[in-house]
C-alpha cells in the first residue's frame, strides 16, 4: 500500500517537476540567448561581450514617417496622412500616392545612406514609423518588414546597430503633426491625444507583439523604443508608466532578447512621471521596482543645454542607462553642446536628423526640382491639378533623395558639432585630414542659422 502511495505521488508531483524542469531550461535559454546581444549593466549598455558601448547614433528621420515641414519646407501643419492625401489630388489616384510612398521608402535610406554614416563615425540608428505600417483591418500586418529587412541588411554590412522607435501611436500619443495626428492642428490641443482610450493601447501593444517576434533573434536591433514623446491629456500624465508596462509585457510574451527603452512624459522629456521610486507614481501605476530587466530612459531636447542638465541624476539614481534620443534644430554652439554633454554623462545621444527636405540642420539637405515645386504649390494654392507631375516626382523618389545625389548639400558645421568622439564607433572618424577620402554630395556650403520656434521639451521631431 505504502509503495501504491509513492507511486500515486509522484505521479501527482510529476508535472510540477516537469514543469519547473522545462522553466529551468528556458530560463538557460534565454540567457545563453541574451549572450548574442546588447544588453544594459548598471547604468551602462555594453557589447554582447560585455564591452562598453557608447551609442552614437542619429536618426533616419522623414523616412519611414513623413513630416510636414520638411516635405513642405515650411512650418505649417501638416501630418505624414494628410500629406499623402494631398499627393492623391495632385497625382489624380491613391495609387499612384501610395507608389510614392513606397518609392521613398525604398531609396529615402538604403546602403550609400549606412556606407556614408558609417564612415562619419555613426555606430547606431534611431528609426521612427508608423505604427499602422504593421497593422491593418484590425490585425498584424507584414507591410512595413520589407524597409526594415533592407536596412538591417546594410547595417549588418557596417556594423550599425538599429533602434525602432513607434514615432506614429494608434489614437495619436501627443498633439504633434510627427504623431500623425490628424485632428490636431498647429495649436497642438491636448485634447486631440487619444492613445490612453479605448483600446489603443492594447493596439499597440498588439504591434509591438508582432514586431518583436518576428526581430527577437535579430541582434543588430538594439531594442524597442516604445512610444515617441508621449503627451497624456492633463491630469492624465500619471496613467504612462502603466501604459508602456503594458506594451513591455507584449513584447516580453515573444522576445527576452532585447533592451526597452521608454521615453519621459511631455514630448519625451519629463522622466518623473516614470520615476517608479516616487510615491505617485507607486501609487497610480503599481510598479514598486524596475519594471524590466534590460531597461533604459530616454529623453527629447531642442532648447537650451542648461534646460536638460541633471535629469540623469534620476536615472542614476534608479540605477539604468539614460540616452537623448533627439535634439537639434539649434545652433551649431548648443549644439555641440548637447552633443558633449550627451557624451560625458548619457550613455548614448541620437541627433535629430540625418537628411532634410530643404532644411540645414543637418549632414545633408535635399533640395527640391521642378516637378516637385509645383506639386507644393498645388497643396498650397489649390488650382489645377499637376497629374503630369507623377513621372518626375517618382523619378525624384528613385533618385534625388538617395545618398550621394549630386544636387544635395553638405553641412559640415552640423557634423562637427554632433560628430562621435574617437572611440565612441568601431568605424573611423572623418576628419580635416581624412574628408578627402570621403565622396561628399554636391557642393559645400556653410549651414546657416534657422531658428526654429517650438518649446524646449522637444515638439520637433
Amino acid at each position: 500500500m505504502k509503495f501504491k502511495q509513492k507511486i500515486r505521488s509522484l505521479r501527482h508531483a510529476l508535472p510540477k517537476l516537469v514543469g519547473s524542469f522545462a522553466l529551468v531550461l528556458a530560463m538557460l535559454g534565454a540567457a545563453q540567448s541574451n549572450a548574442e546581444f546588447v544588453r544594459t549593466e548598471g547604468t551602462s549598455i555594453v557589447t554582447p561581450d560585455g564591452e562598453p558601448l557608447y551609442l552614437s547614433g542619429i536618426n533616419l528621420g522623414n523616412w519611414l514617417l513623413w513630416e510636414g515641414y520638411l516635405m513642405m519646407g515650411d512650418f505649417n501643419y501638416r501630418t505624414h496622412t494628410q500629406f499623402l492625401h494631398s499627393l492623391s489630388e495632385a497625382f489624380g489616384s491613391m495609387e499612384k500616392a501610395l507608389q510614392f510612398e513606397h518609392e521613398w521608402r525604398l531609396n529615402y535610406v538604403e546602403g550609400s545612406a549606412i556606407a556614408d554614416l558609417k564612415q562619419l563615425g555613426f555606430n547606431t540608428v534611431r528609426v521612427p514609423f508608423h505604427y499602422n505600417m504593421f497593422w491593418g483591418n484590425g490585425a498584424p500586418r507584414d507591410h512595413g518588414f520589407q524597409y526594415i529587412d533592407a536596412l538591417l541588411e546594410h547595417c549588418r554590412t557596417h556594423n550599425i546597430y538599429v533602434l525602432l522607435d513607434m514615432h506614429a501611436a494608434p489614437g495619436y500619443q501627443n498633439p504633434g503633426d510627427h504623431a500623425d495626428n490628424v485632428n490636431s492642428n498647429a495649436s497642438q490641443p491636448r485634447d486631440t491625444v487619444k492613445f490612453w482610450d479605448g483600446d489603443n493601447v492594447e493596439t499597440a501593444a498588439a504591434v509591438w507583439r508582432h514586431i518583436a517576434a518576428y526581430y527577437r533573434d535579430e541582434p543588430m536591433i538594439l531594442g524597442y523604443d516604445l512610444i515617441n514623446e508621449p503627451v497624456p491629456q492633463p491630469g492624465r500624465e500619471l496613467e504612462l508608466l502603466s501604459s508602456l508596462v503594458t506594451l513591455r509585457d507584449a513584447i516580453r510574451e515573444v522576445d527576452p532578447n532585447h533592451m526597452i527603452v521608454a521615453e519621459g512624459s511631455w514630448w519625451g522629456s519629463d522622466l518623473t512621471k516614470i520615476d517608479w521610486q516616487a510615491p505617485d507614481v507607486q501609487a497610480a501605476s503599481g510598479v514598486t521596482t524596475q519594471w524590466d530587466h534590460n531597461l533604459v530612459y530616454q529623453i527629447h531636447h531642442y532648447g537650451p543645454l542648461a534646460d536638460t542638465m541633471g535629469r540623469e541624476e534620476i536615472t542614476n539614481r534608479l540605477g539604468i542607462p539614460l540616452i537623448i534620443g533627439e535634439f537639434g534644430e539649434t545652433d551649431e554652439s548648443n549644439l555641440k553642446a548637447i552633443a558633449d554633454w550627451a557624451k560625458q554623462h548619457l550613455a548614448g545621444y541620437y541627433p535629430w536628423s540625418f537628411k532634410k527636405m530643404s532644411h540645414d540642420k543637418t549632414l545633408w539637405t535635399i533640395p527640391s526640382d521642378t516637378n516637385y515645386e509645383r506639386v507644393k504649390q498645388f497643396i498650397n494654392n489649390g488650382g489645377t491639378a499637376p497629374t503630369d507631375s507623377y513621372p518626375g516626382m517618382i523619378r525624384f523618389a528613385q533618385n534625388n533623395i538617395v545618398n550621394g545625389h549630386p544636387s544635395h548639400i553638405w553641412h559640415g558645421g552640423f557634423y562637427d558639432a554632433i560628430q562621435p568622439s574617437a572611440g565612441d564607433s568601431p568605424g573611423p572618424v572623418v576628419t580635416c585630414d581624412t574628408a578627402s577620402a570621403m565622396a561628399l554630395p554636391g557642393r559645400i556650403e556653410a549651414e546657416g542659422f534657422l531658428r526654429v520656434s517650438g518649446d524646449s521639451a522637444g515638439n520637433n521631431g
